[in-house]
Order: structure tokens, then sequence, then C-alpha cells
């Protein structure tokens, strides 16, 4: 019998291809995303809340054509296409007529919320006398006061955070070069 060699195949290795100029434009629009939360945080969580309005009375507008056109085609009245319709132009422009307002609501929710949890952590941890979690309790109370008072810190943070994130990649572009 003759013996057969046999040779394994190996894959190839893919090289990366590494394009700097997206990760450029990406370390940008982080970098313009973060100065934006940093700095018009309050303005940012409004527009949302016009587009989230916008949205609503699109898909109400759509409803309340679609009732119409099956009306006219089939003689016939789909009352909870027309009643769903009618509802989402109305809580749309509320939403555009309340933005601000609901803006405010929720960052007190979420104040309140810290405020609480704070306040549990620490009642909590003073019975154990865990000096490290009444800390973290005081700092979430603190956390929360800061929230009601002041306007979207958690924006804020996550802005900052953009913009430290699109520093790195900027230096790692330039490290690549």
């Amino acid at each position: 019998m003759k013996e057969e060699k046999v040779t394994l195949i190996k894959p190839k290795k893919k090289k990366e291809n590494y394009n700097q100029t997206i990760d450029f434009f990406k370390a940008l629009i982080m970098l313009l995303l973060g100065i934006l939360l940093l700095t018009k945080s309050t303005q940012l969580v409004t527009y949302v809340f016009y587009g989230i309005g916008v949205l609503c009375i699109l898909v109400g507008i759509y409803y309340f054509i679609k009732y119409t056109q099956l009306k006219k085609q089939l003689n016939m009245e789909d009352s909870k296409q027309l009643m769903m319709g009618t509802l989402l132009i109305f809580i749309g422009i509320l939403i555009l007529l309340l933005a601000g307002t609901i803006e405010n609501f929720i960052r007190f929710v979420i104040g309140i919320i810290l405020i609480y949890n704070g306040l549990q952590n620490v009642l909590f941890s003073l019975q154990l006398k865990d000096y490290f979690n009444i800390v973290v309790g005081i700092i979430l109370i603190l956390m929360g006061l800061y929230t009601i008072l002041a306007t979207n810190i958690v924006l804020q943070i996550i802005g900052v955070l953009c913009i430290f994130s699109s520093i790195s990649d900027f230096i790692k572009c330039l490290q690549k070069k």
C-alpha cells in the first residue's frame, strides 16, 4: 500500500481593514454628543419629548387615514382605528405642550427615588454599623437632591463620559497613524 501524504490547509489570516477616517468621525460625533449633553441637556430632553409628541401625532394621523380608507373601500367602520388615531393625536399634542413639565416631573421622580434609596441605605447601614454603605447612602441622598435642584445631572455625567471616550479615541487614532 502506498502512503499518501496529507497536508492541512490552514485558513488565511484576515487582514484587519483599519479605517482611520471612520474612527476619527466616530470620535468626533462622540465629542459633539458629549458637549451637547454637558451644555444643553435640558433642551435636549425637551427636544426628545417634542420628537415623541410629533411621532405620536404622525402615527395618530396614519391610523386616522387608515380608518377613512377602510370606511371608503369597504363601507365599514373600524372604531378601534378611529379611537386609536384620535387618542394618539391628543397624546402627541399634550406632549408637545407639556414637554418642559414632563422633563421636570421625570427629574423630580428620579430625585425622590434616589433620596428614598439613600435614606433606606443609611438607616439599614446604621443598624449594622457598616460605614461604607452609610457613605454610599449619603451620596445617594445628595445625588437625589442635586437631581431635583439641578437639571439633568445624569445626562451631564454621560456627556462628560462621552467627551473622555472621544478624547481616548482621538489618541488611539493618532497612535495608529
